[in-house]
């Protein structure tokens, strides 16, 4: 005996081949094979498929956020390197060359409503007053570092 099965949405469907029929048709003699359904053993019926399916997906869900880096998290040593370059000419030292008195220490930042991540991204992607917008040169992410960056410094006392 052979079994064999196919996928029939939404359930499995499995068949055995069976016995051996003969039959007679316009005086050919025909040997076929009967194939007859067999029913599902009773832990794999629809409801439990059902279950094993969702536990599956459960497992793959929960995999993938432990394995995965957050999108928001960013890389503050990247973010060191982007402000030398694109941000130290007016900010040198957490200083602010065009206004002194909008620095970048964690009290003027406090005091601007400055001292979150979003708020400094938005700073930074599109800029204020004298401050340039940054959101051609930079890529969302970089800009995402180089927040990080101020931010940690900010909290350090630069």
């Amino acid at each position: 005996m052979v079994t064999f099965c196919y996928l029939k949405c939404p359930l499995l469907i499995f068949y055995q081949q069976t016995t051996t029929v003969c039959r007679l048709t316009s005086s050919l003699f025909f040997v076929e094979d009967v194939i007859r359904p067999i029913s599902l053993p009773r832990f794999i019926r629809r409801t439990h498929l059902k279950k094993i399916f969702i536990s599956i997906i459960t497992v793959l869900v929960v995999i993938t956020a432990l394995f995965t880096r957050p999108a928001l998290a960013a890389d503050a040593a990247h973010g060191q390197q982007l402000f030398g370059t694109n941000c130290a000419s007016c900010h040198a030292g957490g200083k602010n060359l065009v206004n002194p008195a909008k620095t970048l220490g964690l009290s003027d930042l406090e005091h601007y409503q400055m001292d979150s991540l979003e708020a400094i991204t938005t700073q930074i992607t599109k800029g204020k007053n004298a401050m340039p917008a940054f959101t051609g040169r930079l890529k969302p992410s970089d800009i995402e570092d180089i927040a990080s960056y101020v931010l940690a410094q900010a909290q350090k006392g630069w």
